[in-house]
């Protein structure tokens, strides 16, 4: 090969080399960060979200007027009093109102009888035997029974219907129920007014605060 034939060939890759080393460096590549997006602005026009209770307590202020609660049950007539008088200033309107539940008030421990005479039979053979823990039972649906025992405990109950048992009477045990008043304390208040309700139903095991329908006088 001749030597005009070789620099010819040299100098195309050197330029073709040159080229190369241009592209590699100044050629715009993208780039692999991740583009960070714009959040558009919400549009104002757009409803708020709120709260169910904002929402509730706007909507009574519109709506203007009286409002009626009920505070109960109350255990009794003093619980009534003391509620009484702290709504007295924040109350337009209030009013007393008596139920009555049924209660269990522990377990009876007896011993059947169907009259007066077998009750007084098995009385006397309970002395005899040295139970001094008994007594006639004279009114209720457990009339003419003999009581050998009442307990707050099912289970000492038991242990006494066992030892009865063991003895050879035909012993019973049931639920001692009793019917007991319950009170409640109604209010009428402003829509505007907010009442010191829940100071009065911590104070009251088992009391509830909720709406009612206002009544007439």
């Amino acid at each position: 090969m001749n030597s005009g034939l070789w620099r010819v060939l040299v100098l195309g890759l050197l330029a073709a080399n040159i080229g190369l080393l241009f592209w590699v460096v100044l050629w715009p590549r993208s780039s692999s960060e991740p583009v960070e997006r714009q959040v558009p602005a919400l549009d104002p026009a757009l409803p708020r979200l709120e709260l169910v209770a904002e929402v509730s307590d706007r909507e009574r202020e519109r709506a203007g007027g009286d409002l009626c609660f009920t505070i109960g049950p109350l255990a009794n007539t003093q619980a009534l009093q003391r509620a009484e008088e702290r709504l007295l200033p924040f109350a337009d309107r209030m009013r007393h109102r008596q139920t009555e539940a049924d209660s269990e008030r522990g377990w009876w421990v007896f011993l059947p009888a169907g009259s007066r005479a077998e009750a007084v039979g098995l009385s006397r053979e309970l002395a005899e035997r040295d139970e001094g823990d008994f007594f006639i039972i004279t009114s209720g649906p457990l009339e003419n029974m003999v009581s050998v025992g009442l307990f707050e405990s099912v289970d000492n109950a038991r242990l006494r219907l066992a030892q009865m048992q063991r003895l050879g009477f035909d012993a019973r045990l049931e639920v001692r129920r009793e019917t007991l008043p319950q009170y409640w304390l109604d209010y009428r208040i402003g829509s505007e007014e907010r009442s010191p309700w829940r100071f009065i139903v911590r104070s009251s095991p088992g009391a509830q605060h909720r709406e009612i329908p206002c009544w007439d006088d």
